[in-house]
């Protein structure tokens, strides 16, 4: 053989020698020659012996350490100090609610009071807080008795006419609140504020229909200005009337006095039919001239005699010209879905001029719920209905109260006491423990 071939031999057999020699070395026979799916099959085999010895020979790994694992007594020490935990948050968060309990229902109470005060400044009228018991709790005297809700009593605008000369649309009027007057010859002319309502006497009239109007049960308040031409003596000049005669919810009128006066007349409806007597003013309006006129009708508690009570009023300029009251079961005006008519009472007409027509509602605010885990008591001051009353300026009203009254709110599971007193200012005070003497 050259020496050509003897080099080429070699390059050939020295991978094969490597190869024998690393098989000598770990103790395995060298793979023989042939062909490529009998050389990969020996390898595989190798592999797989290769990976079992090293873990074999490394008991300690991260697949088989035991101390990589939590033992059963580790677990339920774990499970024992998380439940210890959670216990403890629950008390903490029980704790908690305890206290927001006690300011929710103090806060509710404070808001009430304060609104109706804001109310009765601002509409310049009585605002009332009235309060329900709890059903379960039937104590005779009501001081004692749990108090479940709170509420108040406002004066609210339920329709208001300016009668300005853009307001008359051909036969309709239109009025504040979204309302609008089916109108029989109404026409406008100059009046104490802008433009007015002019009526014939003969065939004029607005009706308005509106479900702000049939909601007023509490109490209504109707004021306006009016310049009446003369009547004879006896005559009756209707301002407005809901429903007709004497089955209105509530009427205003004029009476003519002696031909060259006019006296204020008004009444209510009440529920269950009940018609009181009419209350008249003496002869305080002058034909031809501008007078303000009122009426004022709402549920006034409970009388001495401890029967349900309703006072109506009657204003002229200003000045209360005639008051009179109301003792019966139940004082609410009747409810009335007739629609409300401006000149006319379905009989008599008014002659003359009317503006700046507003009729408000004695209306119910929200009612409040107090949180079931509290204690709440009302010492009303006196006041016969167990109401909180506040006059039209906004002060206790000395009517009804004779003292403070005070909201005692007491958290039922630790008996923390936290009270709201108003004074006779009207003013809405909060306590920690009992209210201090006032001076």
């Amino acid at each position: 053989m050259t020496s050509s071939a003897t080099a080429w031999c070699g390059r050939r057999r020295a991978p094969a020698t490597t190869s024998t020699s690393a098989a000598s070395s770990s103790g395995r026979a060298a793979p023989t020659s042939g062909t490529t799916m009998g050389a990969a099959k020996p390898r595989a085999v190798t592999i797989l012996r290769t990976l079992w010895r090293t873990d074999m020979a490394n008991p300690q790994s991260a697949i088989r350490n035991p101390q990589s694992a939590m033992t059963l007594v580790e677990l339920l020490v774990t499970m024992s100090v998380v439940a210890i935990l959670m216990l403890g948050g629950v008390g903490v968060y029980w704790r908690m609610n305890r206290g927001l309990a006690l300011s929710s229902a103090v806060s509710s109470i404070e808001s009430v009071l304060r609104s109706a005060r804001a109310c009765a400044v601002h509409e310049r009228s009585p605002a009332v807080v009235a309060v329900g018991f709890q059903p379960d709790s039937t104590d005779p005297d009501p001081r004692k008795r749990l108090v479940g809700v709170v509420h108040a009593l406002g004066r609210e605008t339920v329709s208001c006419w300016h009668f300005e000369q853009e307001q008359f649309a051909g036969g309709s009027v239109l009025g504040a609140l979204g309302q609008k007057a089916t109108a029989t010859g109404a026409t406008p002319a100059p009046g104490k504020v802008g433009m007015a309502l002019l009526l014939d006497g003969a065939t004029t009239q607005l009706e308005v229909q509106s479900p702000y109007l049939d909601g007023v049960r509490e109490g209504v308040f109707i004021e306006c200005y009016v310049c009446p031409q003369a009547a004879a003596d006896g005559a009756l000049l209707p301002i407005v009337s809901k429903g007709e005669g004497a089955a209105a919810t509530y009427w205003l009128a004029l009476l003519g006095v002696g031909g060259n006066a006019f006296a204020l007349q008004g009444n209510v409806c009440l529920a269950g039919g009940v018609v009181p007597s009419t209350l008249t003013t003496g002869a305080l309006v002058v034909p031809g001239q501008w007078s303000h006129v009122a009426l004022a009708y709402y549920r006034d508690g409970k009388a001495q005699s401890g029967s349900e009570r309703g006072t109506l009023t009657l204003s002229v300029n200003g000045v209360e010209a005639g008051r009179s009251y109301y003792e019966g079961a139940d004082p609410r005006l009747e409810a009335n879905t007739a629609p409300l008519r401006i000149g006319f009472d379905g009989a008599n007409r008014f002659k003359g001029m009317i503006d700046e027509l507003k009729i408000a509602g004695l209306v119910a605010g929200e009612a409040v719920n107090l949180p079931k885990n509290t204690e709440v008591r009302l010492d009303p001051g006196g006041s016969p209905d167990g109401r909180v009353h506040f006059d039209p300026e906004g002060k206790l009203d000395p009517a009804h109260h004779k003292g403070p009254a005070i909201f005692r709110v007491i958290s039922a599971e630790d008996r923390l006491l936290r009270s709201v007193r108003v004074n006779w200012l009207g003013t809405v005070e909060v306590f920690d423990g009992e209210p201090p003497a006032e001076q």
